[in-house]
């Protein structure tokens, strides 16, 4: 029996599908996991008797170790008892100036501490190959294992509601400025006609932000860069009524996500940010999924492919950047000839073209959509890649 102590250092997104997910699904009679949340104050990592009875430990991010000596008996006992360290990295490990976090990245020497924890790994997991090999120029044990959805669980599981309109989606969070820009002057082509027969949905809304102290405050609704996204899908809410337009600005949620009946014919569509076991609940509001990726962007070509993975769960069709994770996977059809979306290039930004020619051709989206359902069931499914990780985890164990 293969034991294996899995570490989470993240409950969010990365952390449920990298860490969570993944263990919790698995089901392979030589593997056991154990899955504990670093903030969990009580895991003792220093006691042999516990730490001795792993083969290996599985963990993201970093083990928050106060000082150097606690890590440096961590990887002793680690040493000692021959047990083999994992590291799943999800996200570009290096970041530049544009990048949300970057002060607080460099003054913490964030390169520096992930790149040791790296080269102290016996091998490394992460999500896409062309991640894969930036990673190898730290470690050279580096391994895929994509980020996979699980089919039975409620938020993957289709519940379309009815529409006689075609529904296009966005969801992110707030760090994607410089992809949502991509879409600027091509949302301000959107003529009387197209936004009769569509609509735009806007998910992942959220003014919470954290203040000094660690304290969560409410962001100003216009100033916030949640502000800026809608005004570019909004075309500077051009595109909104009177009454609908005095709705949106008390930027408050209803409760009900920003669903309310007396304008849920509106063009444009907000819904507020959705817990992370509900948040692939908004696909079943949408036929169509948008992932612009600005291109010469290093962060951006080393993200997965997960929009495209979230798409398909849902049996819709992905029109998306040209570039890094999205040339990944033929969404185009043009390797297999079986169509799952639209690709666009950066040079050439006709998003509006190809989001109206869906409008025109609704038979298409159903298509294209069921063609991408097939392929992430096929390739992206929970069980088809925890059958690579168990395969990897007991291959590890022989190093």
């Amino acid at each position: 029996m293969i034991k294996v102590l899995v570490l989470s250092a993240d409950n969010d997104g990365v952390g449920y599908y990298r860490i969570l997910n993944p263990h919790l699904t698995m089901n392979d009679p030589e593997i056991e996991c154990e899955i504990r949340l670093l903030s969990d104050a009580t895991i003792p990592l220093f006691d042999e008797s516990f730490i001795s009875q792993y083969n290996i430990i599985f963990y993201n991010k970093a083990i928050p170790f106060r000082e150097k000596a606690m890590a440096d008996r961590f990887y002793g006992l680690v040493k000692k008892y021959n047990i083999k360290l994992i590291y799943d990295i999800d996200d570009y490990w290096i970041l530049n100036n544009t990048h949300i976090n970057y002060k607080q990245w460099k003054e913490s020497k964030s390169q520096e501490r992930v790149e040791a924890v790296m080269k102290n790994a016996d091998a490394i997991t992460t999500t896409t190959s062309l991640y894969a090999d930036l990673l190898k120029k730290v470690n050279p044990d580096v391994h895929v294992l994509e980020n996979a959805v699980n089919f039975d669980e409620q938020q993957w599981s289709s519940k379309k509601t009815e529409s006689d309109k075609v529904r296009f989606i966005w969801g992110g969070g707030i760090s994607h400025m410089p992809d949502l820009r991509l879409l600027k002057d091509e949302f301000k082509k959107f003529d009387k006609n197209f936004r009769e027969k569509t609509q735009m949905y806007m998910c992942g809304f959220d003014l919470r932000v954290r203040m000094a102290g660690g304290k969560i405050g409410i962001d100003d609704g216009r100033r916030s860069a949640w502000g800026h996204f809608e005004s570019i899908f909004t075309n500077n809410y051009k595109y909104v009524n009177g009454g609908y337009s005095s709705f949106l600005m008390k930027f408050r949620d209803n409760g009900k996500f920003g669903v309310e009946p007396e304008f849920v014919d509106e063009f444009y569509q907000r819904r507020w940010t959705k817990a992370i076991l509900e948040y692939g609940t908004m696909y079943n509001e949408a036929d169509v999924s948008l992932s612009p990726l600005k291109d010469n962007h290093m962060f951006n070509y080393a993200k997965s492919q997960l929009k495209l993975i979230e798409a398909g769960a849902h049996h819709m069709p992905l029109i998306a950047s040209n570039y890094g994770p999205y040339t990944i996977d033929d969404i185009d059809g043009k390797k297999t000839g079986l169509q799952k979306g639209f690709l666009i290039n950066e040079s050439k930004p006709n998003w509006y073209e190809k989001m109206r020619w869906y409008a025109d051709n609704p038979n298409a989206v159903k298509e294209h959509g069921e063609n991408m359902y097939q392929y992430v069931k096929e390739n992206y499914e929970i069980n088809v890649i925890n059958k690579k990780r168990a395969k990897l985890y007991k291959e590890i164990v022989k190093y």
